[in-house]
């Protein structure tokens, strides 16, 4: 009989020891973070922590893993209990009703393989950016547009582009509405290029760029790009530090 893994331990470069052995941490349970969750634990990552200080909504159950029984309680906290049922994999799994902020405040142990950043607003997403440089973690950004029609996920590196250098604009500290416009179509289809990025961060699934940009209906171009460092970067910016990050 085959092992639950059988078929993606089959796919070219796809390292199943390396997942399983994987710890990731979800800041954002909403639409697309409960997505890549969900993939996660169904591909069997080792351990995952979620993070997030907002309660389920009722505009939330159709997008999201949630429930009737799962209103107005903490996200975080109701999402690994669901997601348990998703996983054959033996996947540890904890949430905490915290934002990023408050669970560095408290010294919760966010040390990882990977951090996925999934929030609606900039000052948190550079607070994640900056951890996860001085911390020499990667990190996946996530977002969706006004118009649920396009969507884009950018793989922050050591020693490489980092998100500031991608959105420079993020720097004026724009946060979003809570209650933008959002469908599920366009959530599974960002969820799934995030979960290849995920893996070729841990294995040999081979990727050609941090940036990728998908439109859905078709009249504007889709891009996959390579994004370079900004040496006037005011967040890794080769003049704004002492020196440039190393390699590993």
């Amino acid at each position: 009989m085959p092992s639950v893994t059988d078929r993606q331990e089959r796919v070219p470069f796809f390292d199943q020891s390396a997942l399983s052995c994987a710890r990731g941490v979800m800041i954002g349970a909403g639409g697309i973070g409960s997505e890549i969750c969900e993939g996660l634990v169904r591909k069997g990552v080792g351990s995952l922590i979620v993070l997030d200080d907002d309660v389920v909504d009722p505009s939330n159950l159709n997008r999201q893993f949630f429930f009737k029984r799962d209103l107005f309680k903490p996200k975080a906290h109701r999402l690994v209990r669901n997601l348990a049922c998703h996983g054959s994999c033996g996947t540890q799994l904890k949430g905490y009703a915290l934002s990023f902020q408050d669970a560095l405040a408290l010294s919760i142990d966010l040390t990882a393989d990977f951090l996925v950043c999934g929030v609606d607003n900039n000052p948190t997403r550079i607070d994640v950016c900056r951890y996860c440089l001085e911390a020499r973690i990667p990190v996946v950004f996530i977002a969706v547009d006004y118009e649920a029609e396009n969507g884009y996920v950018f793989v922050q590196e050591p020693g490489s582009a980092c998100f500031a250098c991608a959105f420079p604009k993020s720097l004026q500290g724009h946060k979003a509405p809570c209650r933008t416009p959002a469908v599920k179509d366009i959530l599974k289809v960002v969820a799934g290029i995030a979960l290849y990025a995920i893996d070729s961060l841990l294995m040999g699934r081979k990727r050609g760029w941090n940036y990728r940009n998908i439109h859905l209906a078709g009249f504007a171009p889709s891009n996959v790009l390579p994004i370079e460092r900004r040496p006037d970067c005011p967040v890794c910016g080769l003049r704004h530090n002492a020196g440039p990050i190393k390699e590993k």
